[in-house]
Protein backbone atom coordinates (compact mmCIF):
# COMPACT_ATOMS: atom_id res chain seq x y z
CA UNK A 1 0.00 0.00 0.00
CA UNK A 2 2.53 1.75 0.87
CA UNK A 3 4.64 1.61 -2.31
CA UNK A 4 1.49 2.02 -4.19
CA UNK A 5 1.23 5.59 -2.50
CA UNK A 6 4.71 6.40 -3.38
CA UNK A 7 4.69 4.97 -7.13
CA UNK A 8 1.57 7.40 -7.07
CA UNK A 9 3.45 10.23 -5.87
CA UNK A 10 6.74 10.48 -8.06
CA UNK A 11 3.92 9.63 -11.45
CA UNK A 12 2.63 13.13 -10.10
CA UNK A 13 5.49 15.11 -9.41
CA UNK A 14 6.64 13.71 -12.84
CA UNK A 15 3.55 15.12 -14.74
CA UNK A 16 3.58 18.33 -12.64
CA UNK A 17 7.75 18.99 -13.65
CA UNK A 18 6.91 17.80 -17.36
CA UNK A 19 3.95 20.32 -17.33
CA UNK A 20 6.44 23.08 -16.07
CA UNK A 21 9.13 21.92 -18.32
CA UNK A 22 6.65 21.79 -21.91
CA UNK A 23 5.23 25.65 -20.12
CA UNK A 24 8.59 26.90 -19.55
CA UNK A 25 10.18 25.52 -23.45
CA UNK A 26 6.72 27.32 -25.03
CA UNK A 27 7.02 30.57 -23.25
CA UNK A 28 10.74 30.98 -24.10
CA UNK A 29 9.49 30.17 -28.11
CA UNK A 30 6.98 32.53 -28.14
CA UNK A 31 9.74 35.01 -26.64
CA UNK A 32 12.05 34.32 -29.24
CA UNK A 33 9.81 34.75 -32.29
CA UNK A 34 8.23 38.11 -30.80
CA UNK A 35 12.27 39.31 -30.98
CA UNK A 36 12.93 37.80 -34.63
CA UNK A 37 9.68 39.49 -35.65
CA UNK A 38 10.39 42.62 -33.70
CA UNK A 39 13.97 42.35 -35.43
CA UNK A 40 12.43 41.99 -38.94
CA UNK A 41 10.43 45.08 -38.37
CA UNK A 42 12.94 47.08 -37.38
CA UNK A 43 15.46 46.16 -40.36
CA UNK A 44 12.28 46.29 -42.81
CA UNK A 45 11.68 49.90 -41.34
CA UNK A 46 15.53 50.78 -41.72
CA UNK A 47 15.52 49.45 -45.27
CA UNK A 48 12.54 51.61 -46.10
CA UNK A 49 13.47 54.53 -44.56
CA UNK A 50 16.92 53.97 -46.67
CA UNK A 51 15.06 53.72 -49.93
CA UNK A 52 12.84 56.42 -49.14
CA UNK A 53 15.87 58.55 -48.28
CA UNK A 54 16.94 57.95 -52.04
CA UNK A 55 13.94 58.06 -53.22
CA UNK A 56 13.44 61.89 -52.39
CA UNK A 57 16.80 62.67 -53.49
CA UNK A 58 15.82 61.44 -57.17
CA UNK A 59 12.64 63.83 -57.05
CA UNK A 60 14.27 66.53 -55.43
CA UNK A 61 16.42 66.50 -58.78
CA UNK A 62 14.35 65.55 -61.58
CA UNK A 63 11.76 68.85 -59.97
CA UNK A 64 14.86 71.10 -59.77
CA UNK A 65 15.23 70.67 -63.48
CA UNK A 66 11.58 70.24 -64.98
CA UNK A 67 11.08 72.32 -67.81
CA UNK A 68 12.51 73.97 -70.52
CA UNK A 69 16.49 75.42 -70.92
CA UNK A 70 17.76 77.68 -74.15
CA UNK A 71 21.14 78.44 -75.81
CA UNK A 72 23.10 78.76 -78.52
CA UNK A 73 26.15 77.01 -79.84
CA UNK A 74 28.76 77.18 -82.29
CA UNK A 75 29.59 74.59 -84.32
CA UNK A 76 32.08 74.71 -87.61
CA UNK A 77 31.62 78.33 -88.10
CA UNK A 78 27.60 78.02 -87.47
CA UNK A 79 25.78 79.36 -85.00
CA UNK A 80 22.87 76.76 -83.51
CA UNK A 81 19.67 76.96 -81.46
CA UNK A 82 19.71 74.32 -78.91
CA UNK A 83 16.56 74.00 -77.10
CA UNK A 84 16.56 70.95 -74.03
CA UNK A 85 13.50 70.05 -72.34
CA UNK A 86 13.07 67.78 -68.70
CA UNK A 87 9.89 66.14 -67.76
CA UNK A 88 9.35 63.57 -65.01
CA UNK A 89 8.00 60.53 -65.85
CA UNK A 90 5.58 60.52 -63.23
CA UNK A 91 3.78 62.83 -60.96
CA UNK A 92 6.23 63.79 -57.61
CA UNK A 93 4.88 63.94 -54.25
CA UNK A 94 6.36 63.96 -50.98
CA UNK A 95 3.93 62.06 -48.92
CA UNK A 96 3.73 62.65 -45.15
CA UNK A 97 2.77 58.90 -44.22
CA UNK A 98 4.74 55.78 -44.17
CA UNK A 99 4.53 53.80 -46.63
CA UNK A 100 5.13 50.44 -47.74
CA UNK A 101 7.96 49.16 -49.04
CA UNK A 102 5.68 48.02 -52.35
CA UNK A 103 4.94 51.71 -52.45
CA UNK A 104 8.65 52.78 -52.25
CA UNK A 105 10.00 50.26 -54.76
CA UNK A 106 6.99 51.48 -57.14
CA UNK A 107 8.42 54.88 -57.15
CA UNK A 108 11.80 53.69 -57.45
CA UNK A 109 11.41 51.91 -60.49
CA UNK A 110 9.42 53.68 -62.48
CA UNK A 111 10.33 57.58 -61.45
CA UNK A 112 12.83 58.77 -64.25
CA UNK A 113 13.22 61.26 -66.62
CA UNK A 114 12.14 62.28 -70.01
CA UNK A 115 14.42 64.34 -72.11
CA UNK A 116 13.86 66.59 -75.37
CA UNK A 117 17.15 68.16 -76.95
CA UNK A 118 16.95 70.07 -80.46
CA UNK A 119 19.25 71.60 -82.82
CA UNK A 120 18.69 73.66 -85.23
CA UNK A 121 20.69 75.97 -87.49
CA UNK A 122 17.60 79.12 -87.23
CA UNK A 123 18.73 80.66 -90.94
CA UNK A 124 18.63 77.37 -92.78
CA UNK A 125 15.05 75.71 -93.02
CA UNK A 126 14.13 72.11 -91.68
CA UNK A 127 17.46 71.80 -90.44
CA UNK A 128 16.42 70.33 -86.66
CA UNK A 129 17.97 67.59 -85.13
CA UNK A 130 16.03 66.35 -82.22
CA UNK A 131 16.76 63.47 -80.06
CA UNK A 132 14.34 61.66 -77.21
CA UNK A 133 15.34 60.10 -74.60
CA UNK A 134 12.36 58.19 -71.87
CA UNK A 135 13.60 56.66 -68.87
CA UNK A 136 16.84 58.18 -68.27
CA UNK A 137 17.96 57.92 -64.67
CA UNK A 138 19.85 60.73 -63.77
CA UNK A 139 23.37 61.24 -61.35
CA UNK A 140 21.93 63.04 -58.86
CA UNK A 141 25.05 62.90 -57.36
CA UNK A 142 27.30 64.72 -59.13
CA UNK A 143 24.22 66.38 -61.17
CA UNK A 144 24.84 64.87 -64.78
CA UNK A 145 22.74 64.00 -67.40
CA UNK A 146 25.07 62.02 -70.47
CA UNK A 147 22.61 61.35 -73.59
CA UNK A 148 24.62 58.59 -75.19
CA UNK A 149 21.80 56.48 -77.01
CA UNK A 150 21.80 54.57 -80.11
CA UNK A 151 18.10 56.25 -80.89
CA UNK A 152 20.31 59.60 -81.14
CA UNK A 153 23.06 60.84 -83.86
CA UNK A 154 24.76 62.94 -81.64
CA UNK A 155 25.78 62.86 -77.84
CA UNK A 156 25.11 65.53 -75.52
CA UNK A 157 26.87 65.89 -71.58
CA UNK A 158 24.63 68.29 -69.32
CA UNK A 159 25.77 69.42 -66.43
CA UNK A 160 23.45 71.44 -64.02
CA UNK A 161 25.00 74.69 -62.87
CA UNK A 162 24.94 78.11 -60.96
CA UNK A 163 26.70 79.80 -64.12
CA UNK A 164 26.81 80.88 -67.76
CA UNK A 165 29.88 81.25 -67.72
CA UNK A 166 32.70 79.30 -70.33
CA UNK A 167 34.05 76.84 -67.91
CA UNK A 168 36.69 74.46 -67.65
CA UNK A 169 35.51 70.41 -67.20
CA UNK A 170 37.05 70.94 -64.20
CA UNK A 171 34.82 73.31 -62.75
CA UNK A 172 32.14 72.51 -64.65
CA UNK A 173 32.29 68.95 -62.33
CA UNK A 174 33.11 70.95 -59.34
CA UNK A 175 30.68 73.14 -59.32
CA UNK A 176 27.67 70.60 -60.73
CA UNK A 177 28.33 68.22 -57.60
CA UNK A 178 28.21 71.08 -55.08
CA UNK A 179 25.10 72.45 -56.54
CA UNK A 180 23.26 68.63 -56.74
CA UNK A 181 24.29 68.27 -52.90
CA UNK A 182 22.46 71.48 -52.40
CA UNK A 183 19.45 70.32 -54.33
CA UNK A 184 18.75 66.85 -52.99
CA UNK A 185 19.42 68.32 -49.32
CA UNK A 186 16.24 71.04 -50.41
CA UNK A 187 18.04 74.12 -49.92
CA UNK A 188 17.77 75.08 -53.73
CA UNK A 189 14.77 73.70 -55.39
CA UNK A 190 15.15 75.10 -58.75
CA UNK A 191 18.09 74.55 -61.51
CA UNK A 192 18.28 77.90 -63.54
CA UNK A 193 21.68 77.03 -65.79
CA UNK A 194 22.95 73.77 -67.76
CA UNK A 195 26.60 73.19 -68.63
CA UNK A 196 26.89 71.39 -71.81
CA UNK A 197 29.15 69.67 -74.34
CA UNK A 198 28.11 68.30 -77.70
CA UNK A 199 29.06 65.86 -79.95
CA UNK A 200 28.77 65.55 -83.48
CA UNK A 201 28.08 61.60 -85.18
CA UNK A 202 30.55 62.91 -87.81
CA UNK A 203 33.60 63.80 -85.41
CA UNK A 204 34.81 63.68 -82.53
CA UNK A 205 35.13 66.79 -81.66
CA UNK A 206 33.40 68.35 -78.73
CA UNK A 207 31.88 71.35 -79.04
CA UNK A 208 30.55 73.37 -75.45
CA UNK A 209 27.07 75.09 -74.78
CA UNK A 210 24.93 77.09 -72.33
CA UNK A 211 21.65 76.43 -71.40
CA UNK A 212 19.27 78.98 -69.51
CA UNK A 213 15.75 78.18 -67.99
CA UNK A 214 12.77 79.42 -70.42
Amino acid sequence: MKANFILIMAIIIFQSCSKNGDDRLAKQEEIRTKEQIEAQNENQREWGESMEKDLNNRKRFIQSIEGRFNGSIDVRESTFDIQAKFISSIPIEFPSRVRTLDEINFELQNLNLNLFVKLENPRVANSAVTCVVEGYRPDVKNGVINIITESCKNSFALSISNTLNNLSNEQTRSDSRALATQVISGAIDRVEYIQGTFEPSTTSKKYKFQLRRE
